[in-house]
């Protein structure tokens, strides 16, 4: 199998994949084997996500934390003070345009090294240019879905998040179809479509280069729960004076 170059697929194409299970890069194995009971806790936390009263389709199927740091070059993650999350409707016509105020990450989901060891492996990659400061906005998603309505990952749809790079990474599939994860060149013209199925599974993208978007989720047994769980972090070049 191909190992990949996550800096060289990010400048040729704009996005990298990277699996868990199904191992492509034994460098993001490596932290998945690593982290591997951390990551457990860390996924129970979106157990405890607030539903989002934001959704302007009056939809009930997206729970979610929200929280913003700063990642200096010295390997220090720091937990900004809490701040709305905010999207002109140029990003998202469909929630943007409001001050949006989210709860945020919990303290027992800060604590452990799963955030910080994660952050840290992402920023050494898209750092090209010796970059001394990102600001990191993180999101907790969960994505419900049942007999009577479909979960929707992005509702908005096709879409750039206005950041330098977005890292989104599946923690659980619980009893769901669907949640393809699409991939779009600046022209908006598909270039890659999957479903990320295993915890750990993520996609590295460019945001700059590329759009995206998810599939609607589906329960395969609708007497049953269904969800996704998904960790976002969206990386934002910052001035270090």
């Amino acid at each position: 199998m191909k190992r990949i170059n996550v800096q060289s697929d990010l400048k040729s194409q704009g996005f990298c994949l990277l699996q868990g299970l199904n191992i492509t890069d034994s460098q993001w194995s490596d932290v998945l084997h690593n982290l591997e009971g951390d990551l457990e806790r860390f996924q129970e936390s979106w157990n405890d996500l607030p539903a989002d009263e934001f959704l302007s389709d009056g939809g009930h199927y997206r729970f979610r934390r929200y929280s913003v740091f700063n990642w200096l070059s010295q390997g220090e993650l720091k937990l900004l003070p809490h701040e709305p999350h905010f999207q002109s409707t140029y990003r998202n016509n469909m929630n943007g345009g409001i001050n949006r105020d989210f709860e945020p990450f919990k303290e027992s989901t800060l604590d452990g090294p799963v955030l910080k060891t994660l952050i840290d492996w992402v920023s050494e990659r898209i750092s090209f240019n010796q970059e001394k400061l990102w600001r990191i906005q993180g999101h907790q998603f969960r994505i419900v879905a049942n007999a009577e309505e479909a979960g929707n990952p992005t509702p908005e749809g096709i879409h750039r998040d206005g950041a330098d790079f977005i890292l989104i990474m599946v923690l659980k599939r619980e009893n769901i179809t669907g949640g393809v994860n699409h991939i779009y060149d600046d022209n908006k013209r598909l270039v890659f479509g999957s479903v990320l199925t295993e915890s750990g599974d993520a996609v590295l993208l460019d945001d700059r280069m590329v759009w995206h978007g998810v599939s609607e989720v589906f329960p395969v047994d609708a007497d049953k729960p269904a969800y996704r769980d998904v960790l976002v972090l969206t990386f934002h070049n910052q001035v270090n004076s």
